[in-house]
């Protein structure tokens, strides 16, 4: 399994929901199953809380606060 990790300055506010969204690429991750964990002040990495909107040439991670995350893929 491989991963990519973003900053919590990736994130870019969504005005109408109020929620925090990055958009990857399924250039950059293919086109299977993603997982989304959230690192924590340990080091160590969580599952998040997010949803994922797939669409045909990228998907769209939606969390509720901005992180520090990685996504396994």
């Amino acid at each position: 399994m491989q991963f990519i990790e973003f900053k919590k300055e990736h994130f870019k506010k969504d005005e109408e929901t109020h929620d925090f969204v990055i958009e990857i690429s399924k250039a950059e991750i293919g086109f299977g199953d993603i997982k989304v964990q959230e690192k924590k002040d340990d080091n160590l990495y969580e599952d998040a809380d997010y949803e994922i909107k797939d669409e045909p040439v990228k998907v769209i991670v939606r969390m509720k606060k901005p992180a520090d995350i990685r996504v396994n893929f």
